[in-house]
């Protein structure tokens, strides 16, 4: 008795229902993101993400191409010029460069040492 009155008139008002099952409700901590760097300690590895490099392409001069997008599906509206040019890949722009940085670290990208 002493705990239901100690209790929200919200949470008496259900515990007191007939209706309404009984339930706990524990107090949960807000989810937090964390930003995790995969690496093997000091001196060790770096590992490549695998789908980073499925995606990405290095050029010998240190160039990162990537394939471009709106191939996939919806392409009987395109016409063939643009259904080829999506075919081509593109040089990844120097904005995006250091997120390949790190998902690619043993691939020689240019400005990456």
């Amino acid at each position: 008795p002493a705990i239901m009155q100690a209790l929200s008139s919200r949470q008496t008002a259900f515990r007191a229902s007939a209706v309404a099952p009984m339930r706990r409700v524990l107090p949960v901590a807000p989810a937090r993101m964390v930003c995790v760097e995969v690496s093997a300690g000091v001196g060790g590895k770096l590992k490549t993400r695998k789908a980073a490099a499925k995606r990405f392409k290095v050029t010998g001069s240190g160039k990162v191409m990537a394939r471009r997008s709106g191939k996939q599906h919806f392409n009987e509206k395109m016409s063939r010029d643009d259904i080829r040019a999506a075919s081509k890949m593109y040089t990844l722009s120097t904005a995006n460069i250091p997120n390949a940085i790190k998902c690619l670290p043993n691939s020689g990208i240019k400005g990456s040492h």
